[in-house]
């Protein structure tokens, strides 16, 4: 079975969906995550945290609050100070790839790590436990199914595959 993954953007405590460039506001973050688990079954949120990537926890209490009712993984600055206690309230932690940070630190919530590459990438996929493939490309995406990662997608790339694990994009409710 494969999930549809909706996508927001966080900043403020406020949604929003990004359309053709500009993002455009959904509401209070915990209604619209509500929403969609009620109106599409949602298990799995993707958050692409516009504060956090700026350094800043402005959001960390939706999360909380979030993690009770669905999976949710987010997109984050590369810093322990922010993926610790993301990782500890059981949210998925987004990290593109290749990073400087050091993954073994996180080894008892591997499980939790999610690496974010593009079809460029070439290094190693230790310390991550599934892919966030963002970006067209067949044959990146069967070399990541050969090495038995569970991979997403972008909801508008890789239309053809139905092996991936999940495709992350905007929901139509």
């Amino acid at each position: 079975m494969m999930l549809e993954v909706p996508l927001i953007y966080l900043k403020g405590k406020k949604a929003y969906k990004k359309k053709l460039g500009t993002l455009k506001p959904m509401g209070s973050a915990i209604k619209v995550a509500k929403k969609f688990k009620e109106q599409l079954g949602t298990e799995l949120i993707h958050v692409v945290d516009l504060d956090a990537l700026q350094g800043k926890k402005t959001n960390y209490d939706i999360y909380d609050h979030l993690t009770f009712s669905m999976y949710v993984q987010i997109e984050v600055k590369p810093d322990p100070k922010l993926i610790k206690p993301l990782l500890g309230l059981n949210a998925r932690v987004v990290i593109e790839l290749p990073t400087k940070l050091d993954l073994k630190q996180f080894e008892d919530k591997k499980r939790l790590l999610v690496g974010k590459i593009t079809p460029r990438f070439r290094g190693s996929l230790e310390g991550v436990y599934d892919i966030y493939l963002d970006g067209e490309s067949p044959a990146k995406l069967r070399e990541l199914l050969k090495k038995k990662k569970r991979v997403f997608v972008n909801k508008d790339q890789n239309k053809k595959s139905d092996k991936v694990f999940g495709r992350i994009g905007h929901p139509e409710l």
